[in-house]
């Protein structure tokens, strides 16, 4: 988790508004002043979420403060998860939230008082993050308000070009870790598919046939999900293959198996790379034909 507070986020502003449950409200600057003053981030902290969860949900972050700028309200947020801090620069959340505690709401830690019962991200999926604990919604959707609206003024969580390349790339190498160790990436296409998984638009979306609507990296990463396994681990003693007598059986974790083919693939390459002096990658072309 990140240490240092992050932000700001402009999570509000004022003026008339829809909400989700479809009446009209409206909330002046100086709402949000009040917001913002009786906000205590001790003893009734608000949760960063992601959606709208009406029950419980995990906590990716914790709003640290809130203040009134410019007639809007911002937020800093603390003990931000790596993983959605990395999500929220690479874009990947393109609408933010807010749920706030009507001030009759018997739920309501400052009673009479509008007040910040969770920040809510839109528009990606959760990130993956083992181990966090959900966050409890004791209330009912009667007892609170809830607001959308596009992400601006995201402060500390921009960044540079540089290092939103970076960071697609770190988290396209992770992915691609995945792939080759549940054996459906062979380790020599491994820099090209980290390349080009990191040049993807994460919000850019496409249509199918079906009507399905898919953004280009997610359909990347459900197409290698739903690839064979050409590599499958395990111990196998494969005699005197191509290899001749200084062949070593390989060793694979237990419950997985060796794919023959692949296995006579990757002899064919190391015969070739040793009689030829040549690279791997060279070998593995002329052995299969390219």
């Amino acid at each position: 988790m990140s240490a240092a507070p992050l932000g700001p986020i402009e999570i509000f502003r004022a003026g008339t508004f829809t909400p989700m449950s479809g009446k009209t409200a409206t909330i002046t600057e100086n709402d949000l002043r009040r917001i913002a003053e009786t906000y205590d981030p001790v003893n009734s902290p608000a949760p960063v979420v992601i959606g709208h969860p009406e029950t419980d949900a995990p906590a990716y972050a914790w709003v640290d403060r809130l203040y009134v700028e410019g007639g809007k309200l911002k937020a800093t947020v603390k003990e931000t998860v790596a993983q959605f801090a990395d999500f929220v620069k690479q874009g990947l959340y393109k609408r933010v939230s807010i749920s706030l505690f009507l001030p009759d709401s018997s739920a309501n830690p400052k009673p009479g008082e509008f007040y910040l019962k969770h920040v809510g991200f839109l528009g990606a999926a959760a990130p993956a993050v083992p181990g966090l604990k959900p966050v409890q919604f004791s209330n009912g959707a009667n007892d609170c308000i809830e607001f959308a609206h596009d992400i601006r003024g995201i402060g500390a969580f921009a960044s540079t070009d540089d290092e939103l390349k970076a960071l697609r790339k770190q988290v396209a190498e992770q992915e691609m870790e995945r792939f080759i160790t549940e054996g459906r990436l062979l380790p020599a296409f491994k820099a090209e598919a980290i390349d080009f998984a990191a040049s993807l638009d994460a919000s850019e979306t496409i249509s199918f046939a079906d009507g399905e609507n898919t953004t280009r990296r997610e359909w990347f990463m459900s197409f290698l999900s739903r690839q064979p396994k050409v590599i499958s681990f395990g111990r196998h003693d494969l005699g005197n293959g191509p290899l001749g007598e200084g062949s070593h059986p390989l060793t694979v974790p237990d419950g997985f198996t060796v794919d023959p083919r692949q296995s006579e693939l990757y002899a064919r390459a190391r015969q070739i790379e040793r009689e030829k002096g040549i690279s791997f990658a060279d070998a593995v072309e002329l052995a299969t034909g390219r």
